[in-house]
C-alpha cells in the first residue's frame, strides 16, 4: 500500500463522520419542521393535510434514523479496523498523529502546537506515520 492508498482509507473515518453530522442535521430539522405543525381545531374545517405531514415527517425522520444506525455500525467497523492497524505502528509516538488528526479531528497546526513543535516537523512526522501504516497493511 502507499500513501496516498493509506491516506485514503483513513479519509475514510473523516467522510463517515461527516455523512453521520449530515444524517444527524436532517433528524433534527425533521422532527423541528414535525413539532412546528399545530392542528386545526375548528370543526368546520376537517383536514387530512395537517396529520398527512407529520405522518410523512415521522415517516422520513424513521428512514433516516435507519440509515443513520448503518453509517454508524459502518463507521464503527471502519474506524476500528484502523485502529487495529495504528495500534501496530513502531514507535508508539507515532500512532498519536494519526489517532489526533483522523479520530480526534485535529489539524497538523493543532497537534504542532499540542506538542510543541513545528508544523513542518509536525508534517514530517504525520507522514512517516502514514508511511509506517501503509506498511502494515
Amino acid at each position: 500500500m502507499t500513501r496516498e492508498e493509506a491516506k485514503n482509507e483513513l479519509r475514510e473515518i473523516k467522510s463517515l463522520d461527516s455523512r453521520i453530522k449530515s444524517i444527524e442535521l436532517e433528524i433534527e430539522r425533521l422532527e423541528s419542521v414535525a413539532t412546528k405543525m399545530t392542528p386545526n381545531y375548528d370543526p368546520d374545517k376537517t383536514s387530512t393535510a395537517y396529520h398527512n405531514k407529520i405522518e410523512e415527517a415521522v415517516i422520513k425522520i424513521e428512514e433516516y434514523r435507519g440509515k443513520l444506525a448503518k453509517k454508524l455500525l459502518e463507521q464503527l467497523n471502519h474506524k476500528n479496523y484502523c485502529l487495529n492497524k495504528i495500534e501496530k505502528i513502531e514507535p508508539v509516538s507515532l500512532r498519536q498523529f494519526l489517532i489526533f488528526y483522523y479520530y480526534n479531528g485535529k489539524t497538523i497546526e493543532e497537534i504542532a502546537e499540542y506538542i510543541d513543535k513545528t508544523p513542518r516537523w509536525t508534517y514530517e512526522l504525520f507522514c512517516t506515520a502514514l508511511d509506517k501504516y501503509a506498511e502494515i497493511s
